[in-house]
Order: C-alpha cells, then sequence, then structure tokens
C-alpha cells in the first residue's frame, strides 16, 4: 500500500534512546490516519501483571525473523517513489544505517514544527498531538514504567506496544498532514 500511495510514516521502537547502541524491536507504519500497525520484531518475552518468564510469563508470540525483516526493509525504505515521514526521523536513519539500510527520502514532523513555530512550544510528538489535534498521545513511560521499575520496549506487553507504537505512526501522518 505504501508504494501505491508514495508515502507512509514509520517509527522504530528500541530498546534505547541512543540510535547507535539501541536494538530494534519493532516497527510502526502508517499510510493513511487511522491505518497503522506495528510489526514486532524483537519481543523477548510478554510480561504479564509484572511478571516475567521465569515468573509465569510466557514466551512471545511468533514474529517476524529480525534477519528477514531487515532483509525486506530496503524494497520500502530506500524505495525513491515513497516519501517515509517520521518524527524526529534522523534517529530511525542512524539507526537503519547500522543495518545497511538507506532510508531516503525523508520528512520529519519535528523539523516541521521547529520552521513552523521554532520558539512557541515544545516539539515532542505528544506536545504537537495535544495542540494540532486535540489528543492525549500515550505516553512511553505509561507502557514501560519509569525510574527503577522501567522496563525496555521488548518486554512491554504486545498487546500496549500494537497500541503505542502505532499511535506513533498515526499520529505523526495526521502531523505531516
Amino acid at each position: 500500500e505504501a508504494l501505491e500511495l508514495g508515502q507512509v510514516a514509520m517509527n522504530a521502537e528500541t530498546t534505547s534512546t541512543d540510535p547507535m547502541l539501541a536494538t530494534l524491536v519493532g516497527l510502526s507504519l502508517a499510510t493513511a490516519p487511522g491505518r497503522a500497525c506495528y510489526v514486532p520484531l524483537r519481543h523477548g518475552q510478554i510480561r504479564h501483571d509484572g511478571d516475567g518468564l521465569l515468573d509465569g510469563g510466557s514466551a512471545a508470540p511468533t514474529q517476524i525473523a529480525p534477519e528477514r525483516a531487515l532483509a525486506l526493509l530496503p524494497l520500502l525504505f530506500e524505495a525513491p517513489g515513497v516519501l517515509k515521514i517520521g518524527h524526529n526521523i534522523k534517529f530511525e536513519a542512524h539507526l537503519l544505517a547500522r543495518h545497511g539500510i538507506t532510508l531516503a527520502p525523508i520528512d520529519d514532523t519535528m523539523l516541521l514544527s521547529y520552521v513552523l513555530a521554532g520558539g512557541l512550544s515544545s516539539h515532542e510528538l505528544d506536545e504537537l498531538a495535544t495542540q494540532h489535534l486535540s489528543y492525549q498521545k500515550t505516553r512511553a513511560r505509561d507502557v514501560a514504567g519509569s525510574g527503577k521499575t522501567q522496563i525496555t520496549f521488548d518486554q512491554v506487553p504486545l498487546e500496549a506496544a500494537v497500541r503505542y507504537a502505532a499511535e506513533d505512526a498515526d499520529l505523526t501522518l495526521r502531523l505531516w498532514r
């Protein structure tokens, strides 16, 4: 669908905020408002009520093998006729470059926000969603916790990961439009 439409909003979910150290956990994609998905790649364990795999949790469901996904991603992410839209897409560009994928062409809603309203507000996705779409975005700490109880995204329950990640791609596309 992205190849036909010529655009796709995207967001990478990882284990770190540093793209040079992060492990790719999954990707969210949106082709139209309300039409988003999350592709999990490395959800190592699913946590139920705070329990880990050894405490009664269960193994992650079948996922696309990361190696297979990384082999297929250039078909979309390097396609010259498909604009890749992200929020702070430099993160995804650095992350994917570590896997030999050149993300191009790109557009960035964070940079667009800086250009249009440099000093007027925060340029974070949740703030822009509230300001421009009157939408309260789920925050990372709502799905991964914070402080001592914070977990990495690969440990977030898959249902919560899907909602959170797909919401990011959807909101990015809505802001870009």
